[in-house]
Parts: C-alpha cells; structure tokens; sequence
C-alpha cells in the first residue's frame, strides 16, 4: 500500500545463540515470533495442550513438546507481569521480551526469581570492582532497576510436567526510549522509565539477548543444583531494598536484607523481624530516594 512502510524486523542470530545455549540446555530450540499477545502465555499453552494431538508447529516443534525453548517477541501486545500487571513492548527494537521455558526438578523454588534478576544484572554490568556500587539493582521480588527507576521485570510460571514441572520465565526489558506514538501500559512508568541505553548506548535488543539467555541458563542450572545459595550473594550486591523503608502488604518496617531461601526480612516496630514472601505482596517504598513511595 502507498505510503505503508514494512515493519522492521531484526536479525536475532539465532544460529549463533543455539550454538551459545546448547551446551548448558541440550536440545533447546530458538525461536523469533514477529507479534504476539504473550511468549509466556504462548509456552504455558504448548505445556498444557493435549500430549496426544501432535499438532504441528512451525519447524517442527510441537504443541505438547516439553523440550527447553527461548522464545522471543518482536513485538508482544498482551504481555504479563507480575500480579496481573501488563507489560507491552514497542516495536523497532524499544524493549527486549522473551521468554525460557525448560523442565526442572526443584525441591524449593523459593528464590528463583532473585537468582534470574541478578544473573541478568551481572550479564548486563559484569566486573565490579571491589567496593564500586552497581548501577543496575534489583527490587524484590522481581524488578531491574536502573538508576532508580524500572529497567525491567521479571515474571516465572510453572506447570506440572510428570516427575518435573515445566518452568516458564518470562523477561522484558526497556531497551531505548519508545517512539511518541506508543502506549505503555500504566505500571510501565508509575515507577519511572530507565532504558538499557542509559548503560550501554547503542546495545540493541539481540545483542542484550546474547548477553543474557546464556547467563540465566546457568544461574537455572546452579539453582537446580543448590537452590538460592548459589545466586544469594550476587543478588545482596544488588538489593535495592536493603535498609530502606518499605511496605509490604500489611506491614511496614525496614528491610534488613534477604534470608537464605529468599525472603524479605523487614524489622518492624511492632512485631519485629519478620519473613514476607512474594506470593500477592506489592513492595512499596517510602523513601525520598526514588522520588517517593511506588
């Protein structure tokens, strides 16, 4: 059509992220979708679709298939976060959203969105110097931030998979500033906007992809080995919460870091220290450090 410009699409090289992934997940497949509502929602219905039906999907794969899998999104119009959130991405490369779906055999899962933010953190802004503060922190339980403000989040699902349960994790970063014309969904800027730019000017969303996929697949494996101790000090370098006045859900307090099996620890005024678990609690802070409470 006269004066329709074609979408532009990038080149994710696949080929050579296989090659990167294979190693640490055997059989894994990359796959590159154009549009779609929701990688994770996508990968979730694969898992729970009729083991016996064998529908066919493109190159092969099938809609049953418990094999491990990176899918990414162009563009992703009815993205998910965490407690029901939307996260919507733009097109032309603006934001980095995908999601890696894998079978695991885990005794407590307690902690594992902790380990993935801080293996993506550590891919991101590797070799710290002793005593140099990072840029990138990690609010609990599973948000990026960048110089205070939201970089990205992270959002984990599991479904029952036999003696496994298939996990899916799904990640969306900001990659560059979005074009005028784009909608962000509303919990996209309550807490600020941050893009990965800020950091790395000019790193495009397949090469942050690079950088990323192979270091959750290993932060994943270590988790399946050792649960959150392999991935607890990494994330206390990078907790944004630590010392703060926060929220969450009933009870306010100050954070005094994360326990072993990754939960909250906020000393109170009136009930001591006390454990928070994710589950449905918002984390709020109430601050002056990121411009208020979020």
């Amino acid at each position: 059509m006269p004066g329709t410009e074609a979408p532009h699409y990038q080149d994710w090289h696949a080929e050579a992220l296989w090659l990167a992934m294979t190693p640490l997940l055997p059989d894994i497949s990359i796959e590159v979708l154009a549009r779609t509502e929701s990688t994770n929602t996508t990968l979730l219905e694969r898992v729970r679709s009729d083991p016996h039906s064998g529908t066919p999907l493109p190159y092969g794969r099938r809609s049953h298939d418990m094999q491990p899998c990176l899918l990414v999104a162009e563009q992703q119009t009815h993205g998910r976060g965490r407690l029901g959130r939307a996260w919507l991405s733009g097109i032309e490369g603006s934001s980095l959203t995908f999601s890696l779906g894998l079978p695991m055999a885990v005794k407590d899962w307690s902690g594992l969105s902790l380990a993935v933010g801080a293996a993506i953190a550590d891919a991101l802004e590797p070799d710290l110097a002793p005593g140099q503060s990072p840029q990138l922190m990690l609010k609990w339980p599973n948000d990026i931030w960048l110089d205070g403000r939201k970089l990205g989040g992270i959002l984990i699902e599991t479904v029952p998979a036999g003696a496994q349960r298939m996990v899916i994790i799904g990640v969306g970063l900001n990659i560059k500033p979005v074009s005028a014309d784009f909608e962000a969904s509303p919990s996209q800027y309550q807490t600020g906007f941050a893009t990965l730019s800020e950091l790395h000017p000019g790193l495009s969303a397949p090469a942050a992809l690079a950088l990323i996929a192979p270091a959750m697949a290993r932060a994943l494996l270590d988790f399946q080995a050792q649960g959150f101790a392999a991935g607890q000090a990494a994330y206390a370098r990078r907790d944004l919460t630590l010392g703060r006045q926060v929220s969450a859900g009933p009870l306010q307090g100050i954070s005094r870091g994360i326990s072993a099996s990754g939960e909250l620890m906020l000393e109170t005024a009136d009930q001591g220290l006390q454990a928070v678990t994710g589950g449905e609690v918002s984390l709020r802070f109430f601050d002056d450090d990121t411009g208020g409470a979020n």
